[in-house]
C-alpha cells in the first residue's frame, strides 16, 4: 500500500457553485480513451459561448523510481504529436475505474522491469484543466528489485539512470519538458528540502 499525503488545504477556498450553465452538449468524437464534446455554455454574467472539452475515460500516471544508488530512471521515446524525442519519468495510463497504485506498479514494471517494495503518492495533477478532465497521480517508488522490462511493442524506449539531483537539474533547465515528470521531480525535491520524507527514502535522494 502506498502512503498518501495531500498536503495543506489551499488558502483560497473553492467557489461554492459553478458560474456556468450547460445549455447543450454534442459529442463530436469518442474512442476507448476519451470523448470530445462541444458544449454550449452560459456564464453567470449572461454571456454564451461554445467550449470544447476532452472528457477522459483514463487517467495518466507518473512514477519516480529511486534505485539503491539514489539514481532516477528516465524513459526516452519519440513522441508523435510533439514530433520530437523526449525524456520522461515512467508514464502510463489506466481506466478511471482502475486503482492508481496498481496502475503505477504495472507501468513501472512494463517500462523498466523494476518492482518496488515502497511507494508514496506525492501529487494528483490536473493535466490541462481548461480543456481536459485528465488527472495524473504521481508516485515515488523505492526499495527496487530489477527485472526484465516488457514495453508495448509500439514503444521504442531508451532507459537512462541518473542521480536524483541531476534529474531535478534537467527539470529546471528544460531538458525534461513532460509536465507530470517535472512536477513530480520538483515535488520530491521540495519534500527533501522540508525533511518530511521517510528516512530511508531521504537518505537515497540526498546521496
Amino acid at each position: 500500500m502506498a502512503e498518501r499525503d495531500d498536503g495543506p488545504e489551499s488558502s483560497h477556498p473553492p467557489a461554492a457553485r459553478s458560474p456556468w450553465v450547460t445549455l447543450a452538449r454534442e459529442r463530436r468524437y469518442e474512442d476507448r480513451y476519451l470523448g470530445l464534446d462541444l458544449d454550449q455554455l452560459r456564464h453567470e454574467s449572461g454571456r454564451e459561448h461554445p467550449h470544447v472539452a476532452l472528457r477522459f475515460k483514463v487517467f495518466g500516471v507518473a512514477v519516480l523510481p529511486v534505485d539503491p544508488e539514489g539514481r532516477v530512471t528516465l524513459i526516452g521515446q519519440y513522441r508523435y504529436v510533439l514530433d520530437r524525442f523526449t525524456w520522461e519519468l515512467p508514464r502510463g495510463s489506466g481506466s478511471v475505474t482502475d486503482d492508481a497504485l496498481a496502475t503505477a506498479r504495472r507501468e513501472l514494471k512494463e517500462e523498466t522491469g523494476d518492482e518496488a517494495e515502497s511507494w508514496l503518492e506525492l501529487m494528483h495533477l490536473d493535466a490541462s484543466p481548461g480543456i481536459s478532465s485528465e488527472r495524473v497521480p504521481g508516485f515515488v517508488a523505492w526499495n527496487l528489485r530489477r527485472g526484465p522490462a516488457h514495453p508495448d511493442p509500439q514503444e521504442s524506449l531508451r532507459v537512462r539512470r541518473i542521480p536524483f539531483a541531476d534529474a531535478v537539474g534537467e527539470a529546471l533547465s528544460g531538458a525534461i519538458t513532460d509536465g507530470p515528470s517535472v512536477a513530480l521531480l520538483l515535488c520530491l525535491a521540495e519534500r527533501v528540502r522540508r525533511g518530511d520524507l521517510p528516512e530511508d527514502l531521504s537518505r537515497l535522494v540526498r546521496g
